[in-house]
């Protein structure tokens, strides 16, 4: 594991739990209906947040990182993202106003408070991931891992709240989310301080090299890992408004290896920035190896216990019916994007985004291509999340072969033959 992962896992498992308990108490106060309204929102800001915001943390990490060994203060940088973070969300809250008459309404059960409750999150998930990104420049990840902690607590206990004064409004809970980032984020300003010093001015070049790839790597992450809901009120109006909300319960339960991979994902980046810059690939290769192989292994397990037990687990938690072979496939398409995410970071540490860029854009294309096969909605849903993972994760594998031969061939490998098999990743 990369250094940072158990801190930042720490907050992640107070965050899963508490995210998981914010649902349960959402579900039962909603009804089966309003909770579909619930996920389908739970699902536009999680594949729009951090889709467009989450290259903002991953940027500011590595110019912070940068000047902290040049011993000069971030504060410059922080601006600079802000502003150009400021930008990314007016864009998006014009588009997400101009969508609203022309069928996003219709996907938010035509609730003004849903519209109100998606445009305040993104707010509070740009201002939030400002705040991480200079957490994990300075390798504060143990404070990275209390802001996981406080917005998870904050959320529920807001959702608690609602439901002890017996609100039943599913804007209220909506609401909620976008006010939980907010808490977090301030929980974060206050811990920053130490670290946010004054430096040189940051030109926009010194934050956005790669910003444009990132960005696009992003949003094909975001959607693929948040698109199930969105697809499937898409797909199956026959099935009613509450199969949204069933499938996103099918799916967060199936998905907690994914989500708890979040640790490992936010410390691996500037690990194997580390041992790029200090022209350590063969460590570089070692740790991808060693991570893929780890991945795989959790996948395989994963897919055969939800398998087993994932259906009870959705029954007991949330009084919602789903199927073994439903949960196996929802359980293998996180996996396949926990192995997709393992290797493109590789690619992006090598300074590489463009073609990390490529697996997401063919697994965003293969999705609505496989979604257009079969006749059962869940399944359809499900087996285009794992064509979509497949197709990215063997493109993406395929490029950071390439890039290895590329350094054998340059004699960065010690030991290792100019041949290109013998830099191959497997």
């Amino acid at each position: 594991m990369p250094d940072g992962t158990t801190a930042i896992g720490t907050g992640l498992v107070v965050n899963g739990i508490t995210t998981y308990a914010f649902l349960v108490v959402a579900r039962r106060a909603l009804g089966d209906e309003a909770y579909g309204g619930l996920a389908v929102l739970w699902g536009l800001i999680y594949i729009l947040g951090p889709g467009l915001f989450q290259p903002l943390e991953q940027e500011i990490a590595r110019a912070t990182a940068h000047r902290a060994g040049r011993g000069e203060g971030s504060a410059p940088v922080l601006r600079q993202a802000a502003r150009v973070g400021s930008v990314e969300l007016a864009v998006v809250v014009l588009g997400v106003l101009i969508a609203w008459p022309l069928g996003l309404d219709g996907l938010l059960d035509h609730r003004l408070d849903l519209l109100a409750a998606l445009v305040m999150a993104l707010a509070a998930f740009m201002a939030a991931e400002c705040v991480r990104g200079v957490l994990s420049g300075r390798h504060e990840f143990r404070r990275y891992g209390a802001y996981f902690a406080a917005e998870g607590l904050s959320r529920l206990a807001l959702a608690g709240l609602l439901a002890a004064l017996g609100v039943a409004v599913v804007g209220a809970y909506a609401v909620s989310v976008a006010v939980a980032f907010a808490i977090a984020t301030f929980i974060g300003i206050g811990r920053l301080r130490p670290f946010v010093k004054p430096g040189p001015p940051a030109p926009l070049h010194e934050l956005n090299s790669a910003l444009g790839w990132l960005l696009v790597a992003s949003l094909g992450e975001a959607f693929m890992l948040n698109v199930g809901p969105v697809a499937l009120e898409i797909v199956a109006d026959d099935l009613g408004q509450e199969a949204p909300g069933v499938f996103l319960n099918g799916l967060i339960i199936s998905r907690v290896p994914l989500f708890f991979f979040q640790a490992v994902k936010a410390a691996l980046l500037p690990t194997l920035a580390r041992q790029a810059g200090e022209n350590d690939l063969s460590g570089f290769r070692d740790i991808q190896l060693r991570l893929v192989s780890a991945v795989i292994a959790v996948a395989s397990v994963s897919i055969i216990v939800m398998a087993m037990i994932g259906p009870w687990l959705v029954e007991t938690l949330f009084g919602d019916d789903i199927g073994s072979l439903d949960m196996a496939l929802l359980s293998a398409s996180g996996g396949g994007l926990m192995v997709m995410l393992s290797l493109s970071l590789g690619l992006v540490a090598l300074d590489h985004a463009r073609l990390a860029v490529m697996g997401y854009i063919v697994g965003v294309t293969a999705f609505p291509i496989a979604l257009a096969f079969g006749n059962e909605p869940f399944l359809r849903v499900e087996s285009a999340l794992v064509a979509a993972v497949v197709a990215g994760s063997l493109v993406t594998a395929a490029l950071l072969r390439y890039e290895y031969s590329l350094h054998a061939r340059a004699g960065r490998f010690p030991g290792a033959s100019v041949d290109a098999e013998s830099a191959s990743i497997d």
